[in-house]
């Protein structure tokens, strides 16, 4: 005869079994660590880019700790040539690539939180750069943005600083920049994008600014003069600290990905064209959100997301689901190194598929994923 605490402990058996065929699992193992490369102190951004123009993907790392960026040239198999140190101004933390000068090469610009200047880093060749030089900005630049704020074909320099302002450095050629006007924030922004967000013709900037009081995503849009509007705010009080831009449902259109300090939520933000957005659609990564990259992680057709999470040591990849939301849990994939501060995209193996490279800040490594062919 069966007693009834059996009977219990069967019953709770079977309803956790129940349960446990209802949680949902996270997507499949898309990428596969391949490679560790060795970059300089305290890795803080990734950018992905054909810096020498032999159709495969090169990476540059702005290092912090030892003021440096270190260009890493892709062989196309997923592997690197030894790396290239480009001494710049102190405590770099963040690089803009565009062709400052007009020779047809990329050149570099990173900002110098402790030389209240960017470092102008010109290309002498493809992949090969020269000294940097120094252009000097107000206290504490934090980010930089690159683009044509003034329509006259030369690219111009956006500057965040820590005080709660942003100037604009308009290009002169040559690689050269002259002070433009300075605009207040509300707040500090580690973190913005530019494009034409309100489809006018005139490119637009959008700042991440995080504060106690102010924080709030927020949208200068351009004269088209290198002059900017009084900007309007949007996803007020949520402490945004990193902010990406890319085409999410295919409309044409540029959106925009954010990385919160509250709560540990990433929000994406459609964009309606006009220079407005759709409500914010909170999505979620992993502990400390502290980079972000969208990309085709898979086989169908929608962007995903990858975000790199400080407190985690981790990366989670976030793909999409049909509806258009995103798939939770995610996939995480540890990062050996720990403090992972910075991640990007590219094809680094040449084989039509998107992978993964992600900083250690402690470790001072980049680790390669690359996406499988075939995955479970």
């Amino acid at each position: 005869m069966r007693t009834i605490s059996s009977i219990l402990l069967g019953l709770a058996a079977a309803s956790l079994a129940a349960c446990s065929m209802e949680l949902p699992k996270p997507p499949p193992k898309l990428h596969y660590k391949f490679n560790v490369l060795n970059v300089g102190l305290g890795p803080a951004q990734l950018l992905t880019a054909d810096l020498n123009k032999d159709g495969n993907d090169d990476i540059v790392s702005v290092n912090s700790k030892d003021s440096t960026l270190t260009v890493l040239l892709g062989r196309g198999d997923g592997t690197f040539a030894p790396a290239s140190t480009l001494p710049v101004l102190a405590e770099p933390t963040s690089v803009a690539m565009g062709d400052v000068n007009g020779d047809g090469l990329i050149d570099l610009v990173a900002n110098a939180r402790g030389a209240e200047a960017v470092s102008i880093v010109l290309a002498s060749g493809p992949g090969v750069f020269q000294r940097a030089r120094k252009h000097r900005t107000g206290k504490v630049p934090l980010a930089v943005i690159l683009d044509d704020f003034d329509g006259d074909g030369r690219l111009d320099l956006a500057v965040p600083l820590t005080f709660d302002k942003m100037e604009i450095h308009l290009g002169q050629g040559g690689g050269l920049f002259k002070r433009g006007m300075t605009y207040s924030t509300g707040s500090r922004s580690f973190s913005g994008v530019s494009g034409d967000f309100d489809e006018d013709g005139h490119r637009d900037i959008v700042l991440a600014t995080s504060s106690s009081q102010a924080s709030a995503i927020r949208l200068f849009r351009g004269r088209g003069d290198g002059t900017f509007a009084k900007p309007t705010r949007m996803i007020e009080g949520l402490r945004p600290l990193v902010l990406i831009k890319k085409d999410m449902n295919g409309d044409g259109r540029e959106d925009l990905i954010a990385a919160s300090g509250q709560g540990d939520n990433l929000y994406l933000l459609l964009s309606r064209g006009d220079g407005t957005f759709d409500e914010a659609t909170a999505f979620s990564g992993g502990g400390g959100p502290m980079a972000l990259v969208a990309d085709h992680f898979n086989d169908d057709a929608r962007m995903d997301v990858a975000v790199a999470n400080s407190r985690s040591s981790s990366f989670s990849m976030v793909v999409r689901r049909d509806d258009g939301g995103f798939w939770f849990p995610t996939r995480d994939y540890i990062v050996e190194g720990g403090t992972p501060l910075a991640i990007t995209s590219g094809d680094y193996n040449s084989d039509g598929l998107r992978d993964i490279a992600v900083a250690s800040n402690a470790k001072n490594t980049v680790e390669i994923y690359l996406r499988r062919r075939f995955f479970r």
